[in-house]
């Protein structure tokens, strides 16, 4: 159809010209698809024998339409490129005198702007221009249903001009079957002849693009008014038809869920979809594998569990006669859930690579190491590439424990790569990139940790069953490096997570809240991490949140409540033999817990296990050099080149914080002024390079409570404080009152405990 009488008629200046010299010619040929402007430009002819709709013309019509002209008659006849009408070929060709063909061409974006604007008597944008003449294709008559009232309704009469076998290629092209004469033809019982006739009255009508794709508009509307059994009936052909072929059908499984099709003889078709989107759309893969029936069990459950939706994975698997991925399912729910032994032992039943060497990891995170050691030891040859990974993955976290630490590490690193490219869609306890940077941060190889877990981010794009756990333990990596506002912005709680992945976090938000000083949010952040701690019995693999929140406690008179986990965390360790790597970090933490409480037998407890791995590991080294130096400055010795030496040990490792801490903690123990200032010139260094931490809680202070709380917090008494800084004691304890009531610290002690963490510059 065209635009309505009283459209401007909208031409380009090709077009325009040629319009002028028609109107000097003796006949006019106007051709152009449904809907372009015919009829408008029709009308704009004084008297002339005017015909529209002449791809229509039959023999007796053409041949009065002849008299008529050699009568002295002038024709103006407009029609559309198809049908190809012999008929109206010999009249135009038979016309006598001068002829001009004027072929009407799609409106521009600019022309489709203008005649919205003329509608809607309105400025119209450039976005909403673009999409106008995105989904009309330029077409005027189409811009102009799009604009009205009721578009879908004014678009409808359209559909009504073509024949039924076009309606039905263009539903079939809506409803995402590709343009293939052949499928088409199998799919609509049509010949091929009768396909490639229907593509071209669908592009006459101007519904269908030259390369056979419809128009937004066509298919919407096509799709609106076919009945849900027709689209449902076609849906489920082509459907069919594709997966013979081999080809894709996600797009058609979904439409076929949302009109309720679920039929035994599309098992293949919905198995097949949720192979192609369970990487990208595990949620949707789910629906389809439910739809699939029984025998996609194993695969519904994997994709449910890679939902999310765990509960639902679980009740799909019939632990019975479970195959090795259905095992991993379960025990993926159980580790996630902090059941890593049960999980371990679970999967002891699989005959699969990989599912035996997270039995190994499972296993040996509970602290059963003779029943790792056989379980690899009874494992078969790797017969594919995910045996050889879990293979190796067996023997890296079998030698975090029973071999050279380092070569653990390296091994790790190496196996994390191996695995990383298709981890995503993976149902697997953990990932090996996560297990990885958990070794690797243990043995002081943050820097490390941080690259492997940065690449898993970047590839997870905030999706994957182990996307959260690999944002949370970048953050840990930077917290321990003192990036703290780096690790604050995934450690917010999320009621949704699984208990391991929440205590993750809940130790990820005291360790950033302590580090900024402020013991109102620290006692707020408590009960969450108290709660996730409950939940999640003690492993190997969550020592690290385990110790972070046992400091937390110690600063806020709340250590009872963790004693009973580090017992057992201390026992899991020697049911291992005290690994180096998995021991000094964990101690190291637990070694400031006991100097915070005051609890000096404990320090010399955590003191003595760090001295006891010093020689097998670095990392180990530095962190005991570091904590008896500080151990030693509170006492008053300070060997100031022992202690820079350890200062720079911790910071080579990536401890960049603590080693500030250390200098700073020396340089106020210290009586040698000039070791003081080296100290303190090492301090500052150290802080300057602590990445995006922020101050914490000094940030609310002035330059001179900085400075009075530096020394407060390293024990001075008000006397000392005020001889370092030249003021007098009554001045330092006003100055200590106004840091208490900024900190919210209701006492001497809660303000100590406060100041210790805080990132504070160092005194000068």
């Amino acid at each position: 159809m065209s635009p309505m009488p009283d459209t401007p008629l909208l031409l380009d200046d090709g077009t325009a010209r040629t319009l002028e010299r028609a109107r000097g010619a003796d006949h006019v040929v106007l051709t152009g698809p449904a809907g372009c402007g015919k009829t408008t430009l029709l009308r704009t002819f004084a008297q002339p024998i005017a015909v529209d709709d002449g791809h229509a013309l039959g023999e007796d019509e053409a041949d009065r339409l002849l008299d008529e002209v050699r009568a002295g008659g002038r024709l103006v006849l407009a029609h559309r490129p198809w049908p190809d009408n012999r008929v109206l070929g010999r009249l135009v060709g038979t016309l006598p005198g001068t002829v001009v063909r004027v072929r009407l061409r799609p409106l521009t974006q600019t022309q489709v702007r203008s005649l919205a604007a003329r509608v809607l008597d309105t400025e119209v944008s450039d976005e909403v221009a673009a999409r106008l003449h995105e989904r009309t294709g330029g077409t005027p008559g189409f811009v102009l249903d799009e604009l009205s009232p009721e578009p879908r309704g004014a678009f409808a009469r359209h559909l009504d001009e073509v024949p039924v076998a076009a309606n039905d290629l263009l539903l079939a092209r809506a409803l995402g079957a590709p343009f293939d004469v052949g499928l088409l033809a199998a799919v609509l019982a049509l010949d091929p002849h009768a396909v490639s006739e229907s593509a071209e009255a669908l592009r006459s009508a101007g519904l269908l693009r030259i390369d056979g794709t419809p128009l937004p508009v066509a298919a919407e509307a096509a799709e609106a008014l076919a009945p849900a059994e027709q689209r449902a009936d076609l849906l489920r052909r082509l459907a069919l038809a594709q997966v013979q072929r081999s080809q894709p059908v996600a797009g058609y499984a979904r439409p076929l869920l949302e009109l309720g099709v679920v039929d035994p003889g599309l098992a293949d078709v919905f198995t097949a979809a949720g192979h192609e989107v369970v990487d990208d759309d595990p949620a949707l893969a789910a629906r389809v594998f439910a739809a699939a029936g029984p025998g996609s069990s194993a695969l519904l459950a994997r994709a449910r569990a890679l939902s999310g939706d765990l509960d639902g994975a679980v009740d799909v698997v019939d632990l019975e006669h479970a195959d090795a991925d259905a095992l991993l399912v379960a025990a993926t729910v159980l580790t996630l859930r902090g059941q890593v032994g049960r999980g371990g032992e679970l999967l002891r039943r699989s005959d699969n690579g990989l599912a035996l060497g997270f039995a190994v990891t499972g296993l040996l995170g509970a602290g059963r190491l003779e029943e790792a050691r056989a379980v690899q030891s009874g494992a078969q040859p790797a017969a594919s590439l995910t045996d050889t990974l879990g293979h190796r993955l067996a023997g890296v976290v079998l030698d975090t424990v029973t071999g050279p630490p380092m070569a653990a590490v390296a091994a790790a690193v190496a196996t994390a790569g191996v695995n990383q490219a298709g981890s995503r869609a993976s149902v697997q306890p953990d990932s090996p990139t996560a297990l990885a940077a958990l070794i690797c941060v243990h043995a002081g190889e943050l820097s490390v940790a941080r690259s492997l877990l940065a690449k898993a981010v970047r590839g997870d794009g905030g999706r994957g069953l182990h996307a959260d756990r690999h944002q949370l333990l970048l953050a840990c990596v930077d917290l321990f490096r003192g990036d703290v506002e780096e690790a604050r912005r995934p450690s917010r709680p999320d009621l949704s997570r699984e208990p391991r992945e929440a205590l993750l976090a809940a130790a990820l938000e005291l360790g950033v809240t302590r580090r900024a000083g402020d013991l109102h949010a620290l006692r707020v952040a408590w009960e969450p991490a108290q709660q996730a701690l409950v939940v999640h019995p003690v492993d190997l693999y969550t020592l690290l949140p385990l110790t972070e929140i046992a400091v937390a406690a110690a600063r806020i008179g709340q250590f009872h409540r963790v004693e009973t986990h580090l017992d057992e965390a201390w026992t899991l360790l020697r049911d291992l033999g005290d690994p180096p790597l998995w021991t000094v970090l964990p101690r190291w933490n637990a070694f400031h817990a006991a100097l915070l409480l005051g609890d000096r037998p404990a320090a010399e407890v955590h003191l003595a296990a760090l001295d006891a791995a010093a020689d097998a590991l670095p990392f180990g080294r530095a962190l005991a050099t570091a904590a008896h130096c500080w151990s030693e400055a509170g006492h008053g010795h300070v060997d100031h080149l022992r202690v820079e030496s350890a200062a720079r040990e911790l910071h080579a490792h990536g401890l960049r914080a603590d080693a500030a801490r250390l200098a700073g903690h020396a340089a106020m123990h210290t009586t040698d002024r000039r070791a003081m200032t080296q100290l303190l010139d090492i301090a500052r260094q150290f802080h300057g390079t602590n990445g995006g931490q922020g101050n914490g809680g000094a940030e609310v202070l002035s330059d001179r409570e900085q400075e009075v709380a530096a020394l407060v917090r390293d024990g001075l008494t008000y006397r000392e404080v005020g001889d370092a800084l030249f003021i007098s004691a009554k001045t330092v304890e006003h100055h200590v009152t106004r840091i208490r009531n900024k900190l919210g610290a209701r006492n001497r002690r809660e303000l100590e405990r406060a100041l210790e963490d805080v990132s504070l510059p160092a005194a000068r």
